[in-house]
């Protein structure tokens, strides 16, 4: 009996996943620090019906707007996206997510992943502060 409710969870589980995250499945969804840019990586095994990746970055999960879209490339593709913009002069943490887009609109639940950003160059953080003062 308890085989059957593990069987009945994990499917349940699959399912869930496969709904959440519309016509893709993702394997993984990484984001790593590296000098002065965050590297975000990520995996899928199925993309049917998807038109792109919409990549959103915030100060944590809650706060997010919009910095790229990426087309879908096809089934079983890596993908990577560098940030090279994410320099504050206050805060270090950062919040992701990864939005699938289908060709008729639809958009999944986000997919989120976080980081800590500390090795930005004092030239960079006092080049945000300018543009920053501009925009």
């Amino acid at each position: 009996m308890k085989k059957f409710n593990l069987i009945g969870i994990l499917s349940f589980l699959l399912i869930l996943q496969i709904v959440l995250f519309a016509g893709a499945f993702i394997q993984f969804f990484h984001a790593s620090s590296s000098g002065d840019n965050i590297v975000l990586t990520w995996q899928t095994s199925d993309e049917t019906n998807v038109k792109e990746f919409e990549v959103l970055r915030g100060a944590d999960k809650d706060h997010l707007a919009k910095i790229a879209s990426i087309l879908a490339k096809g089934s079983n593709s890596v993908y990577s996206f560098t940030d090279e913009n994410a320099y504050k002069t206050n805060d270090s943490f950062y919040a992701y997510a990864l939005v699938i887009i289908d060709k008729d609109g639809t958009r999944s639940e986000p997919m989120f992943a976080f980081v800590t950003h500390n090795g930005v160059s004092s030239v960079k953080r006092t080049w945000g502060s300018i543009k920053a003062l501009f925009r």
